[in-house]
């Protein structure tokens, strides 16, 4: 597997060093991370080897680099640029080193955009399913609980495709890109993918998770079998251990994206009449002769979880409260043994 280059040179030694340590210990890079503290040394370099991006300090940039197989120059910038250098990319140095690496990432997709290859991790992620017949079940909740618990060991990605799940309000967050980007850039640049994701994932706690949709028509406009070669270009990037899907009825055809799943997890009322929904599921399914799909199902007895609790505090409460505590014991295994609903 092809390895691009980043090379880092800042006239702070102490701030090139933090940067290069900060990225290379962030896994599924597409490239290694080197860092010089003297230009001649740079230069040196650069006589013998190609550098796919070059993220220097304004004060030390200089034309002789343009002589150079370089891919990319991008300033990094206290504020102002050089006037001399206006027309050349640049980065913010003072924000935060994971937004640094975003728009790193941003930049190195465009230049092997342009290129044609690019480097790329090959891995199978195990891919969990979560869905329930039922609505107000707690199943983003469940999720979301699951994920973080399963992120303290492994990592996990989360996406979400229902068709308003409000993260903004559930986490405070405002986001620059979402699913839906994702979506445009793995139909533009399929190849691309294992770097884009990682410029869009967002974190909580440890868990990784792509934040969902805005506008309702983006997933109702996808076919079961896009989303499938979708997930398993994801999946194919060598980033995650697990993907967890929380998906909705409102998909086209979800028993498909369901197949797909090696577990599928189903939250599922203890009585009422949304447990005659289960029931009549279930039937469906057995009629059809789906008893793969049947065979794959984990029924998880859900508790009343809802509290008075908003956003992240509420999700705090349940991955420390019972819900947690059960999905780290995995209660729900002797518990579905005795809540077949045949």
């Amino acid at each position: 597997m092809k390895t691009g280059i980043l090379a880092i040179y800042d006239v702070d030694i102490s701030y090139g060093n933090h940067l290069m340590n900060y990225i290379s210990e962030k896994e599924g890079m597409p490239f290694k991370t080197v860092v010089f503290t003297e230009k001649e040394a740079l230069y040196n370099y650069l006589e013998e080897q190609h550098i796919d991006l070059l993220l220097i300090s304004g004060e030390a940039m200089d034309e002789k680099f343009e002589t150079y197989d370089i891919g990319k120059i991008i300033l990094l910038s206290p504020g102002d640029i050089f006037s001399e250098y206006i027309g050349y990319s640049s980065i913010y140095k003072y924000q935060s080193s994971e937004n640094i690496i975003r728009e790193v990432l941003d930049y190195y997709v465009d230049v092997y955009q342009e290129s044609g290859s690019i480097p790329m991790n090959i891995g199978k992620a195990k891919v969990l399913g979560v869905y329930s017949p039922v609505g107000r079940i707690g199943k983003t909740t469940f999720a979301l609980t699951m994920g973080q618990i399963l992120a303290s060991d492994e990592r996990v990605l989360y996406l979400n495709l229902e068709e308003f799940a409000a993260f903004e309000m559930l986490l405070g967050k405002d986001y620059s890109a979402d699913l839906s980007d994702l979506l445009y850039y793995y139909r533009q640049y399929p190849e691309s993918l294992h770097i884009k994701i990682q410029i869009v994932a967002q974190r909580y706690n440890n868990l990784s998770y792509i934040p969902p949709v805005v506008f309702s028509e983006d997933l109702r406009q996808m076919k079961a079998q896009e989303w499938i070669s979708f997930i398993e270009t994801i999946n194919s990037c060598g980033l995650y251990d697990r993907i967890i899907l929380d998906i909705s009825s409102m998909l086209e055809n979800p028993l498909e994206i369901l197949k797909y799943c090696d577990e599928i997890y189903m939250p599922v009322p203890k009585t009422g009449m949304s447990l005659m929904k289960v029931q009549a599921f279930e039937t469906f399914l057995e009629r059809n002769h789906q008893n793969e799909l049947m065979d794959k199902i984990i029924k998880i007895p859900m508790a009343e979880v809802f509290t008075g609790e908003e956003g992240s505090r509420y999700l705090e409460e349940q991955l420390w409260g019972e819900l947690g505590d059960r999905i780290r014991e995995k209660q729900w295994e002797k518990e579905s043994v005795c809540s077949n609903l045949n």
